[in-house]
């Protein structure tokens, strides 16, 4: 199976997959509510992020195709290089419809200006970009991020026993506890370094809230993401579908 070919193949089914998500998504923030409203008498309001039920679904397609995927490809002549070009590249052009498209909703939702409806990307608000392209930029990092990282947890998966995923999942679980004793056992001028240092990470300062230093820590992330993914997919045992 050629590259294209396989690009191709799975495009269609996370097209397939993202109608489906939509179909949920219109019926959740939309007609639900509505009828809700109704019955209510209009005495009720409803407000519906628009930003983490896409960071969700990408996740999901992404674990979720990591592992069929590369089965099937394998089964078809295609090696793990391209099978990881094909399914990181369609990742990032499903993502960027979904960032389309979810600012599309918005606009529409916008335009109508229900009284008793209120649509928010709730943590792009936040930060009160100034461009609405900065909208796009803000979902499409994010949404690609949820993408890699649910590629990232569905390799892990498929890689380790059930044994080992329980004791790296009971390290992941535990560094929480290890980074707060660190941080209580450290100075009171240590400790603010370290939140000074993690606030400008995700764009934190006494001026208030600034997204460019949180897009950049998403991006290095992702490209972290990335390199792990390649690595634990170099050595990926090759197995068949029966």
């Amino acid at each position: 199976m050629k590259l294209k070919t396989a690009m191709t193949y799975r495009f269609i089914y996370q097209l397939k997959s993202l109608g489906i998500f939509y179909l949920y998504f219109v019926l959740f923030t939309l007609i639900f509510p509505a009828m809700a409203l109704f019955v209510a008498g209009g005495t009720l309001s409803s407000q519906s992020d628009l930003m983490f039920p896409a960071i969700i679904f990408a996740f999901i397609v992404a674990l979720i195709g990591i592992q069929t995927d590369f089965k099937f490809f394998i089964q078809n002549g295609m090696n793990r290089l391209h099978i990881l070009l094909t399914n990181i590249l369609t990742n990032f052009v499903i993502s960027n419809i979904i960032a389309l498209t979810m600012l599309l909703f918005y606009q529409v939702f916008k335009s109508i200006a229900l009284a008793n409806f209120h649509y928010m990307f709730l943590l792009i608000d936040q930060y009160n970009p100034k461009q609405p392209g900065f909208y796009y930029g803000f979902l499409l990092a994010f949404i690609f991020f949820a993408t890699t990282l649910g590629a990232l947890c569905g390799l892990f998966f498929d890689r380790f026993s059930t044994v080992v995923r329980l004791i790296i999942g009971a390290g992941v679980i535990l560094l929480p506890f290890l980074f707060g004793t660190i941080f209580t056992s450290l100075s009171h001028a240590a400790r603010q370094e370290v939140v000074t240092a993690l606030g400008h990470l995700i764009g934190i300062s006494d001026k208030g809230l600034n997204a460019a230093p949180l897009l950049m820590t998403i991006l290095v992330l992702t490209v972290i993401n990335i390199i792990i993914i390649y690595l634990m997919n170099h050595r990926r045992e090759l197995r068949r579908i029966s």
